[in-house]
């Protein structure tokens, strides 16, 4: 390593799964990037008239090109169900560790179920992300989803606890997959026309999307070794976060010149950020920004993330007009590339030999 590399400092994160590095950028060298996540009034989304959802995709379009992300503000989701579904999750990991550990994620091929503290490890550098988690996606095999059944033969994806102090869990998740995913579709014409696409351009491979809902604790952090989840992108199509207020902002994005940008937790909003997937289809012009969380506030933090991406069978690649001439595109199966991201990014300290698992979903 050169003298120079040495004293520059960096950052270091996880994109695409491939582990990755940038420099911070200070004074004379810094260069133009943002310092706050820009806010959009979301309530066009509803409107009848196209003029006014074309006049929010157009901001939106700003928003993915020049950040990855933004607050989605007056989205329309009862704040009631959102403020329960939270009260729920700390009901949840308020539980004994045994009865969360019923579902442990290690049980399930897809990683689903309950996730202890420490078992992911995006940042090398330190003891593990201090979080507890417990993921849900896609399975036919749940009534409340109201998709085609599998073969006879497939396994459900999904595990959820049978403890009678954890059965109010299910339900309360259920509730919010399904207003999410109702506003997610919504959200997926709004990116179409940014992508100057008929509103209706990605409805065809979107009939059964794959949807995964995480819900997270973050304990107070009592080191600045600490980091509540490394430093990652996400590995889905889009990623919709409902968060608790805490005093001090946890959620943090990365900008061009290395700094942190904190992502306080802003009143009736999600904050909506691209991953992987589009990324992809825009030809990189939209970025999947790469964020991390660090709980320095004194207080528990609850976070819901919602994962949206295309059918598990769809295949999908750059958009026509964004292509370069002369430029050769791959294709991407879906389900395919999504497997391959979690068995990249997933470890546990059940398998120490094989470094930390990502956290991305």
């Amino acid at each position: 390593m050169s003298a120079t590399e040495t004293e520059n400092e960096w950052v270091h994160y996880h994109d695409g799964g491939i582990p990755g590095r940038r420099r911070v950028l200070k004074g004379k060298e810094a260069n133009p990037a943002f310092m706050e996540v820009p806010k959009i009034d979301f309530r066009r989304i509803y409107s009848d008239k196209l003029s006014d959802r074309e006049e929010l995709a157009s901001e939106v379009g700003a928003a993915c090109r020049d950040v990855g992300f933004f607050y989605a503000v007056n989205h329309g989701v009862d704040e009631k169900m959102l403020e329960d579904t939270l009260d729920a999750l700390k009901k949840y990991f308020a539980l004994p560790t045994e009865v969360k550990m019923e579902t442990h994620n290690q049980k399930t091929e897809k990683f689903r179920g309950y996730e202890a503290f420490l078992e992911g490890k995006l940042d090398q550098s330190t003891r593990g992300d201090l979080k507890e988690g417990f993921l849900m996606g896609e399975d036919a095999h749940d009534p409340e989803q109201n998709l085609p059944l599998p073969l006879p033969s497939t396994s459900p994806r999904n595990q959820w606890p049978t403890h009678p102090s954890a059965l109010f869990f299910r339900p309360a998740i259920y509730r919010y997959h399904t207003a999410m995913s109702t506003f997610s579709r919504l959200l997926l014409h709004i990116f179409a026309l940014a992508l100057s696409l008929p509103e209706t351009a990605f409805d065809s491979i979107t009939t059964h999307p794959m949807t995964n809902v995480r819900a997270v604790h973050y304990p107070p952090q009592n080191s600045d070794a600490d980091v509540g989840i490394g430093a990652h992108t996400d590995f889905c199509w889009f990623t919709l976060v409902c968060q608790s207020a805490t005093t001090l902002p946890a959620l943090e994005v990365l900008n061009g010149n290395g700094m942190w940008v904190p992502v306080p937790c802003v009143p009736n909003s999600f904050v909506v950020n691209i991953a992987d997937f589009l990324k992809v289809v825009t030809g990189g012009s939209w970025m999947s920004t790469v964020h991390r969380v660090r709980n320095r506030s004194g207080e528990e933090r609850y976070s819901m993330p919602f994962f949206f991406s295309p059918n598990e069978d769809a295949r999908v690649s750059v958009v026509e007009h964004l292509r370069k001439e002369g430029e050769v595109y791959d294709e991407f199966v879906v389900g395919e590339y999504f497997q391959k991201r979690l068995e990249v990014d997933r470890r546990t300290h059940l398998d120490p030999d094989e470094g930390g698992k990502g956290t991305g979903l």
